[in-house]
Formats: structure tokens, sequence, C-alpha cells
């Protein structure tokens, strides 16, 4: 992909000639765009991922200010800190085996999210999909670009201590101050800059990042500990509540845990195609999963007893602690204290920059390229999704606990029947089997046009198994409480999992009435039989095979003529 020059500006055609994103083994033959260089198979010289460096990221990922302020905020509802964390380790637990489930696919396939959900909702259909997830991960990408920007004000009050003293100039209705907007347009200014390295090469950067995060979490912890003389849980009484509530209560933290992960249920595949290896994202997730986002949790609970201990007031947010901390050190005083501050904010900002990437920017990407491929990459979507996060004005999203948990628990709730048709389908409707060039066509003839391009198995499930809960959801975001049952608010603090219960079933019933044609192979044998095809130097898709699928030709009478000639190869036909 070249530079733009000035004789690009001379006409609109002009123009959008030389915006055209990078085209890779796929000839465009339709008047619709279906491929480009990233949505088609990751090659091989990508899937640079192997184990370890999955096992990184998840370690890294315990930077997640996310999982930090829902348990300690969610304490703040009347749960004590055990009960707290319990409901939340257990959400992260199940989660857990969600994030596997879903990356298989594109681990064996070498596609991301976007493309694999062609073959679920058809090459039309998923377009209602990605865009349900690129909102939500706009919402992320703001929330932590708001969480980050904190935390870089903190640093610069290390170093500058009257950056605290500067006049705040906006009014109170914005919900932020001078300073902290200052400081959230430098943590912007350095995400964009990040985001155009694609997140697949940053896997030093994931590495490094591992190591620092778990020492800056660690010493932040210990400061508060031995500040406090030790955790005494006795500052958070249970509140008394009949045996019904507090189970209800149990479920809406456990239901919020779920929200926090619930957009890694569907974003795992665009991080698992790149792994070396289609195993390598397996156990490393299992096990590294869990410890990174249970431990902040415990974390944030801890250091917010010991604050209420020492303050009176439980801190739960990361900003609010370090800022305490810095307090404590005046500048004539303790400048090395200060500087250690420093660097533990900065840290932690820099952190959320990486987390932001993998979690949210690259998903939002792979969402734009999919929607708009003629035009939109990876690296342009991940910048759309930096301005696109400013826009959602993140500071008015996380005014308090509850409104943090409420809005915790609403989106996992519209991503629950997604991951779970995603799921049914891959391992129970097409057995693992995938026949690649049908994912970048949309003539009728291809497998996955389903109904004028779209599943109406698949997308009838996600919109029926939305509604139970649809109560609840209006509830909790109206202005003004909604004359609603007590069990419809009931519902939607378990909204993640019925609807994903719901979704499941409802999609394995209708799978099993109006059955779709499939493969009659062993589970993932197309998977193998490209790898096969890989190791003897062949192409997974190319030109002639896509257009074999538009002529409702057989791909693989085309890839017979292909190897022939050393030419583009792909899998075999059903």
């Amino acid at each position: 992909m070249r530079w733009i020059r000035p004789s690009d500006f001379k006409s609109r055609q002009a123009f959008l000639h030389a915006i055209q994103s990078e085209q890779a083994d796929i000839v465009q033959t339709e008047d619709h765009q279906w491929s480009n260089v990233d949505l088609d198979p990751s090659p091989p010289k990508d899937r640079t991922w192997n184990s370890w460096v999955y096992f990184a990221f998840w370690l890294s990922h315990a930077a997640n200010g996310s999982a930090w302020t829902s348990g300690s905020s969610t304490i703040t509802l009347g749960l004590s800190p055990l009960s707290a964390w319990l409901s939340l380790a257990f959400a992260h637990l199940f989660v857990t085996a969600l994030i596997v489930l879903n990356g298989r696919g594109p681990s064996r396939y070498h596609i991301g999210f976007p493309v694999i959900a062609r073959s679920v909702f058809g090459v039309w259909g998923s377009y209602m999909v990605i865009f349900m997830r690129a909102v939500v991960c706009i919402v992320w990408n703001g929330v932590n670009s708001y969480y980050g920007g904190k935390l870089v004000s903190v640093a610069i009050k290390a170093i500058w201590p009257s950056w605290g003293n500067l006049p705040n100039a906006l009014p109170a209705s914005a919900g932020i101050t001078s300073t902290d907007m200052a400081a959230f347009w430098i943590f912007i200014m350095v995400f964009a800059g990040m985001s155009f390295i694609h997140s697949r090469d940053l896997r030093y950067f994931y590495q490094v990042k591992s190591v620092l995060v778990f020492i800056v979490m660690h010493a932040l912890l210990i400061w508060w500990m031995v500040k406090a003389k030790g955790v005494n849980f006795t500052v958070f009484p249970e509140a008394h509540m009949s045996t019904d509530s507090r189970a209800w209560l149990v479920l809406q933290a456990f239901n919020a845990g779920l929200g926090t992960a619930s957009s890694l249920t569907v974003n795992q595949g665009d991080m698992a195609r790149y792994a070396t290896k289609p195993n390598d994202p397996l156990w490393t997730t299992l096990i590294g999963y869990p410890i990174a986002s249970a431990l902040p949790c415990l974390y944030g609970i801890l250091v917010a007893s010991a604050s209420k201990k020492i303050t009176g007031t439980a801190l739960w947010n990361l900003w609010d602690t370090l800022d305490y901390m810095l307090d404590q050190y005046p500048e004539s005083e303790n400048r090395g204290a200060r500087f250690g501050i420093f660097l533990l904010a900065s840290i932690l900002a820099l952190a959320y920059v990486g987390t932001n990437l993998a979690i949210n920017s690259l998903p939002f990407g792979s969402d734009m390229t999919a929607m708009f491929p003629r035009y939109f990459t990876i690296r342009r979507g991940q910048f759309a999704a930096t301005m696109l996060g400013v826009c959602i004005v993140p500071w008015k999203i996380l005014v308090s606990a509850k409104a943090f948990l409420t809005f915790l628990s609403g989106y996992g709730y519209w991503l629950a029947p997604i991951a779970a048709v995603l799921t049914v389908d891959y391992y129970y409707v097409k057995r693992g089997n995938i026949d690649l060039p049908h994912l970048y066509t949309g003539a009728p003839t291809g497998r996955y046009y389903y109904t004028k391009g779209w599943n109406w198995r698949a997308i009838s499930v996600v919109i029926l198994s939305l509604l139970p809960c649809l109560p609840g959801f209006a509830n909790s975001v109206a202005t003004e409480p909604l004359n609603i049952s007590v069990t419809s608010q009931r519902l939607f603090y378990i909204g993640f999992v019925l609807t994903y219960a719901i979704a499941c079933v409802m999609y394995y019933a209708i799978c099993l009435v109006f059955p779709e044609p499939r493969f009659d192979e062993p589970f993932e044998a197309l998977a193998d039989a490209n790898d096969a095809r890989e190791a003897a130097g062949e192409k997974l898709i190319g030109t002639d095979t896509v257009t074999a699928v538009a002529r409702d030709e057989d791909p693989s009478d085309t890839a017979s003529e292909e190897k022939k000639d050393g030419a583009d190869v792909y899998v075999l036909s059903a």
C-alpha cells in the first residue's frame, strides 16, 4: 500500500482509487468486494503467536481496570468481600471455557471473527452481528482510554505537583476536569500512534508487559497492605437481607463478572488466527485468563478494604488509589517515592494501550475491514476506533458503582447469543468443517449464501434469545424506573447466562428440525486438508477457486488444474 500523492486529489475517482485497500490472493470478480489482505486467511509468515505469547498476553491482561473495579464496586451493593470475589472468580472460569471454544475455529482456519461469522449467519447476515460487536468494542475502547487518561494525569502530577492545582475551565455538566481532559488526549495521541502497528506484531510488547504489570500490581497491593497493617474485611459488613435477595445479588455479581469478559467470547478469533499451532491458544488461555482476570478482582477488593480502613472511603479506581498514595509524599521530601508512583501510573497507562489494541481496537478494525473491505484495513479500523472511543464520552459511563455494574451487565447481554450460536454451529452443525472459498463470495451458489445471504436460523435465534431480558435491560438504562415486574428485573440480573443458554438450546433444536447441508466428513477434516496443502507449499485460496464457486463449479476441479500449474490451490469440496 503506497503513500497518498498530490495527484490523487485531482478527482474523486483518483482519490478513491488511491485509498483502496491492499488485495492479496483474490482478484474480486463481483460488484461487492468480500476480500482484502486482512480478511483472507493469515499466511504462515503472520502466524507468529506461540503458546508463550498467548500466556504472556493473558497475564498482561491483568492490568484490566474493569476487572479491578468490578470486584471492589460489587461489594458496595451489599455483598461480603468473599462472596463478591468468589462470584466474579467463578464467572471468569466460566467465560474462559467460552473463549477457548470460540477460538478453535479461527486457529484452525486462520480467519477472524467477521469472516467466520459469514459461515454461521450468512455472507450478508454476518453484517448484523459484526455491527453489534463493533458497538461493544467502541464502548470498551473509550472506557479503557478514559482509564488510561486518568493514570496519565496521576503520572504528570507525580512529576509536576502544580498539575493538580490548575484551574478547571470546564463546566460541572461536562463530567470531566480540564486536567483530566488534557491527560485523556495525551493518552489518545499515544494510543493513536500505536494503532498504526498491527496487533499481531506486538507479541514482544505483550511479553514485556506481562512482567511489568504483575510487578506494578503487586507493588500497589503491598503498599496498601503495609499502610493498613493487614486486611480487615469487617469494614465491609454484609448487608442484612433475605436469602432470596442475597442469592440474586450473587447472581448479579456473577453476571457482571461475565460482562467484563463477554467481548472476548467473540473477540478471541481475531487473536487466535495468528496462532503458530492450533493448540497454542488452548492451555495457555485456560490457565492464563482465569489468573489474569481473578487477581485484579481480588486486589481491587483488598485495596478497597484497606482504603476504607485508612480513609473511611473505599477507593475502587486505580487512579484514586495512586492519587492517594501520591498525596502521602510531599514534593520537597519524597522525590524518589513520587518518581516510583510516576512509574506505576505510566506502566499501567501503557498497559491499557496494549490491552485496548488487542481486545477492542483489533476487533473493531477487523469489523470495519469486513464492512468496508475496499477501503478499510485493520490498521485504518484501529485508528477509527481510537477516534470513535472519544465520541462516546466514556467518563459519563463510569459515574458510580451501580451505573458501572449496570453497564457491564447490559453490554454482555447483547453478545451472549452471538457467542452461543458460534459455538453450537462450529462443533455441532458444521462439525469443524468450513469451506473457505465460499466465505469470499456473495453468489447465490455459495454454500454460505443461505436465504438471500442470511441464515434465518442463526439470526432468529439471536433476536429471540434477547427478548426475555429486554424489559430488564430497558429498565436499567431508563432515566426513570419503568413499571416492570420483579421477575423481569431479576431476569436481567442473569442476562448473559440466560441468553447464552437459550441461544444454545434454540439453535441446536432449530438445526435439528430444519437441518442445513453439511459435510459428511470427520471433525475438522477440511482444516486437516488445508494443513496438508500448505505443507506442500500451496495456498489456501485464490481467484480461480472463488470464481469457480460463483459459477457453481467444483473448486476441486479448479484446484487440480491449478496444481499442475503451481498456482493457487484450495481445500477439498463437498
